[in-house]
């Protein structure tokens, strides 16, 4: 009995103080929850967080760097010298125009006059179509009776051009011509030769032209620039003789990238002349011209040569010419060393010398030209040119006298004439206000093989043109032809040197109405007395005037 009550109180004993122990932990528990208790967490895993990468393609394009690198483009722009003017003015509203299926275009112009020396004037220009269909038709007649007997002369031109599109790349063009030309030998002593009659003294040339041509307006898939032409003239004077000139030329152009071009030429150029009662004269001159050029920065070259055969005979021509900018545009060197040929016919020598007799010969005059210079432009407005050297003339055409009267010349060919040759150019252009222009050619002849002299030709000449609009609707222009005299021979071992020439000209038109102008031209203002061609007087002063129609 007393061992069960001792069991009992341990038993409560116990129970007390496991509530004991449970009270001071829950004590213990609410002080860590208090404010300014410090809790540690350890925790103790082999699991660690890694971020993976994306297994998806993802696109970044990178863009390209910019190009800073300027292109290079070269274009080879002539100066135009032409300024508009930029002075200011009021814009105010003005009335609308009546629409009409017609209207007027000042693109054609009539011109007629008439002056002292009996002289009838008349010119025309007329033009149709458009950028791409194109005609145009010329007419220019002018005839004088000067104060000496015979001393009368007339010239007339007819002409027409056309051109059309053949393709979507290429333009044909067609021109033909009439041209006649009639003086009279005037220059002899009258009073001492009287058996000429005016039909003994008449020289009448004719010339009928008829050319075609082809060109591509722009390279073909190859590079190719071309432009084929073929020419035929016929000549006839008043003595029944004849002569035929048929010119083929083929040129061809091939771009080498950008800097270098590569020419070739295949050209032809045949004569035949037929006198009366004489063997007929061919006059046959074959060329294939090859040149390369190349254009820089920093300078300009073009070489190449010629072979040539003229009448049978081969010949070999230069072709070398070089600019070198040292300035830009205001300070440009230039030297050379070139050859060509001036084709030797009885039109070209009648050109020259209205009074000769037919040829008995026909030669081609070879020049080679070696020369060095200087050019440039200032302010875009003036423009000048210097150049010095050597020209060889290779049977050069002269003109000497026939015996008896010396009212004819007789055409002769000189071997081999060296020339010492200076050529200037000047000029000022001011929009479409002003413009001057001069020029000057002065050789200094030496080194004849046959000829003492150099018969004919003008050491010195000196030209000067002068536009000028004073006012809207004013203008005035000015010539001045200036020349030392040529060395004719009077008889073997004696010789003559002409004065020089002095001839001063004028001229001014107005404007009267909207398409009507009048207008007048003063030649050899100064009546100044010259001799282009021994015992040849040329007119003193003389004017001409008239009406001029646009529309």
């Amino acid at each position: 009995m007393m061992q069960s009550t001792d069991t009992y109180q341990l038993f409560l004993l116990a129970r007390r103080c496991l509530w004991v122990i449970l009270l001071l932990g829950a004590s213990l528990s609410v002080q860590a929850q208090q404010p300014g208790g410090r809790q540690t967490i350890d925790i103790t895993s082999s699991f660690k967080p890694v971020l993976r990468v994306s297994a998806k393609l993802l696109f970044t394009p990178t863009p390209p760097r910019p190009d800073t690198i300027p292109p290079r483009l070269k274009y080879t722009i002539p100066i135009s010298n032409v300024i508009p003017p930029l002075s200011p003015f009021r814009i105010k509203p003005i009335e609308t125009d009546v629409d009409s299926a017609s209207s007027w275009k000042n693109t054609n112009r009539v011109l007629a006059g008439y002056g002292n020396l009996q002289t009838p004037v008349l010119q025309a220009g007329l033009s149709f179509g458009d950028t791409r269909h194109r005609i145009a038709l010329k007419a220019n007649h002018i005839s004088s009776q000067g104060p000496l007997p015979f001393q009368d002369y007339a010239q007339t031109r007819l002409s027409a051009e056309a051109a059309m599109p053949a393709g979507t790349n290429a333009e044909w063009s067609l021109k033909a011509g009439f041209s006649q030309d009639q003086y009279f030998q005037y220059g002899y002593d009258t009073a001492i030769f009287r058996q000429f009659t005016k039909d003994d003294l008449l020289r009448r040339y004719n010339t009928l032209s008829l050319a075609t041509s082809c060109r591509n307006l722009a390279p073909t898939a190859f590079g190719l620039r071309y432009h084929p032409t073929l020419s035929v003239d016929l000549f006839r004077d008043n003595r029944n003789t004849e002569e035929a000139d048929i010119v083929a030329d083929l040129p061809l152009e091939k771009s080498i990238g950008e800097a270098f071009t590569l020419g070739l030429s295949l050209h032809a150029d045949l004569t035949r002349l037929s006198p009366v009662q004489q063997p007929a004269i061919q006059n046959n001159l074959y060329m294939t011209p090859l040149t390369l050029a190349y254009v820089g920065e920093r300078i300009q070259l073009k070489g190449g040569i010629i072979p040539s055969w003229d009448s049978g005979a081969f010949y070999l021509l230069p072709t070398l010419r070089a600019e070198i900018p040292l300035s830009g545009e205001y300070f440009i060197f230039q030297a050379g060393w070139i050859g060509h040929y001036e084709k030797g016919s009885y039109r070209r020598l009648s050109s020259l010398n209205p009074y000769i007799d037919g040829p008995s010969r026909l030669r081609n005059t070879r020049l080679t030209e070696r020369y060095a210079g200087i050019r440039g432009v200032l302010a875009k407005t003036f423009t000048y040119s210097a150049r010095a050297g050597v020209t060889t003339f290779r049977n050069a055409p002269l003109f000497v006298n026939a015996p008896g009267s010396g009212k004819s010349f007789l055409p002769i060919f000189e071997e081999r004439i060296e020339a010492l040759h200076l050529r200037g150019e000047l000029g000022y252009v001011k929009g479409e206000q002003f413009s001057l222009q001069a020029s000057l050619n002065f050789y200094g002849f030496r080194n004849q093989v046959k000829e003492e002299k150099p018969w004919g030709m003008i050491p010195l000449d000196l030209q000067a043109h002068l536009r000028w609009r004073i006012l809207k609707d004013l203008w005035l222009t000015s010539d001045l032809y200036l020349w030392r005299g040529a060395q004719f021979r009077l008889k073997p071992g004696k010789s003559i040197r002409l004065d020089g020439a002095f001839d001063l000209n004028a001229g001014i038109e107005f404007r009267v109405a909207q398409q009507f102008s009048l207008w007048a031209r003063f030649h050899n203002i100064t009546n100044a007395s010259y001799q282009r061609w021994y015992q040849y007087d040329c007119y003193r002063f003389n004017m001409i005037g008239g009406l001029a129609f646009q529309f």
